[in-house]
Order: C-alpha cells, then sequence, then structure tokens
C-alpha cells in the first residue's frame, strides 16, 4: 500500500436493527459478523442507536458483548442518541465498557431526524421533548470528558446539575473515549464538529460536498484555535452491491428499514449500489476528498456474505490487509 492509502481504515455496521425486524431469537449472527470482520483485518465495528422509532438491540450492551468476543476491533457507536440518556449514567456505563473492552470504544453522538414523528416520541418516552436535544448534547459532551478525566466533578448548566461526583472505573484511553460527532452539510453541525469533535462522521452523498465541509471545518478549528488534524474525518456509506438482484434486494431492504420508498431514502443519505468495482470508487473518491474511516453499512440479508465479497473487493485494490 502507498502512505496515502494505508492511512484509509474500514469499520462495517452490526445489524442490531436487523435483529428485531427479522425476528431473530438469539445474537449468534451479530457476534458472528463482528468475530468475522476482525478476523477480516476490518480496523472497527459500528451499532447504531433508536429507543423506539426504529428497535433494535441496545447499543452500549451491544458493544459490551461484541468486546467480549473480539480482541483488536475498535467499538464504535453510528450513532448514538446521548440526549436520551443522563449524562452521569452514560458517562458511568460508557467508561465501564471501555475499561472492560480494554479501550476499544469510540462515541459517535447525533441528534436525530428533525420533524419526525417518531424520533419525537423517544424523547418524550424519557421525559423530555426533542426541541432542544441539540443543545442537550452539546452539555452533555463536556460533561463526559470532565467525568472521565476528573474527581470530584460539579456541573450546573442548562440542563443538568449535580456535585462533587467521581466515577470510577475511568476509561482505559488516556483522556478519556473519542468522541465522533455527526453533521452533514449543516453549518451549525460542522462548526460543533470544528469545536468539540475528536472525528467527524456523516453520511454527505458526493465527494465533492464532503470536501467542501471537510474544509469548512477544518477552516473553522483552525479560527477557534483548534489543530484540525486532532479531528478525524469519516464517511458512513449504505451499500447495496453486487449483481443486479442484490441491488434489488438492498432497495427493499432499505424501504424496508425506514418504512418509506427506497427513492426517498437514497434522497436522504449516501446509498452506494452496483458492481463491488462501483463502490471501491465511491470509496476512492471520498479518500480523495479527505475521508479516513469509511463506515459500511450492508443493505442485506446475508450480511456475512456481503462482509466477505467486500474484503475481497478491498483487499484486490489494495485498501485491506491480507489475512
Amino acid at each position: 500500500m502507498d502512505s496515502q492509502t494505508a492511512m484509509m481504515r474500514f469499520g462495517v455496521l452490526l445489524p442490531t436493527r436487523e435483529a428485531v425486524m427479522s425476528g431473530w431469537r438469539d445474537p449468534a449472527a451479530i457476534y458472528g459478523l463482528a468475530e468475522r470482520a476482525e478476523r477480516l483485518r476490518f480496523h472497527s465495528v459500528w451499532v447504531g442507536d433508536s429507543l423506539t422509532a426504529r428497535p433494535r438491540v441496545e447499543a452500549l450492551a451491544t458493544l459490551a458483548a461484541v468486546g467480549a468476543r473480539t480482541n483488536r476491533v475498535r467499538l464504535g457507536t453510528s450513532i448514538f442518541l446521548a440526549a436520551l440518556r443522563q449524562p452521569v449514567m452514560l458517562a458511568y456505563q460508557l467508561a465501564s465498557i471501555d475499561w472492560l473492552t480494554g479501550g476499544r470504544i469510540d462515541l459517535g453522538i447525533g441528534y436525530g431526524r428533525p420533524n419526525d414523528v417518531a424520533h419525537d416520541l423517544e424523547y418524550r418516552h424519557v421525559g423530555i421533548t426533542s426541541e432542544r436535544r441539540i443543545k442537550r448534547s452539546e452539555e452533555i459532551i463536556p460533561v463526559l470528558r470532565r467525568l472521565w478525566r476528573e474527581n470530584n466533578v460539579t456541573h450546573r448548566g442548562s440542563f443538568y446539575s449535580f456535585e462533587q461526583v467521581t466515577l470510577e472505573p475511568k476509561p482505559a484511553q488516556a483522556g478519556g473515549i473519542p468522541v465522533w460527532l455527526a453533521s452533514n452539510e449543516v453549518e451549525s453541525g460542522l462548526k460543533r464538529v470544528a469545536h468539540m469533535g475528536d472525528a467527524w462522521i456523516n453520511n454527505i452523498k458526493t465527494a465533492q460536498s464532503f470536501r467542501a465541509c471537510w474544509d469548512k471545518i477544518q477552516e473553522y478549528a483552525a479560527a477557534a484555535g483548534r489543530d484540525s488534524g486532532a479531528i478525524h474525518p469519516s464517511i458512513y456509506m449504505t451499500v447495496a452491491a453486487g449483481d443486479k438482484s442484490d441491488a434489488q434486494e438492498g432497495m427493499a431492504f432499505l424501504a424496508q428499514y425506514y418504512n418509506r420508498p427506497y427513492e426517498a431514502v437514497a434522497n436522504s443519505m449516501l446509498c452506494v449500489t452496483g458492481s463491488w468495482d462501483d463502490v471501491i470508487d465511491k470509496i476512492d473518491a471520498y479518500r480523495e476528498a479527505g475521508a479516513r474511516t469509511v463506515i459500511l453499512r450492508f443493505a442485506a440479508r446475508d450480511q456475512t456474505r456481503h462482509l466477505e465479497k467486500c474484503a475481497a473487493a478491498l483487499r484486490q485494490r489494495g485498501l485491506l490487509d491480507s489475512i
């Protein structure tokens, strides 16, 4: 591999939503996909998050269980609705899981879709409203970091207040768990990444738009006195690759997943269909635009088959180490 290619990292989304959609009776498929991803030299595995809008196996419980069955892969949330959680308890849970897994957790934080009735209900179920979910998240992030790094923490904020809290164990990672922040082409979100994020996660639909947003993040970071080199840029990509039947299956899968026509889904996020060469070409365009991690979600019933084919295609193009 050349030095630029070697910088690319690949992660795989675990099918915690599919487990509910398909009525799985045991977690073997989730564990098996994570274990196989590790053996195939993928860098990370990820889980989504939702309470009731899109039911799935709970995110942090899944990472803890998968962490017990793997040794190397990093374990991330893509994305996690932090505003649904009380921050002291969340900091405690994450620190414990990071300690248990030898310092492999990445916390990707998002906010849910605006003007979505199902998402609004999630917040009501825990006794809050969705209107200020982003402001809640912005308050939670520095609270988490303080609780991971300090003792006797006191906080008095707009949403949360507590006094003299010390959490043990601290995360295994020095300085705490990296926080990845989600934003597409939204100025306030890009500024949030620049000011608060250890990494940036998005599903922007074109490499050109990704590049423009990444340039803005770097400019905003520099203006805030931050080293933009400390922010890790990634792209989240939904893939339905292979022959025509694979693409059709993927489109049907996504329509069921979101309970919307496929065209509406593809209009709102990055979805890639076609041959595996087409997928790798798309990945390469984002690499050239600055992406350093690609999180792949397979729109398929047979997730392991797609993982194997993806690994072979990446390896053939020199993007993934040999086993």
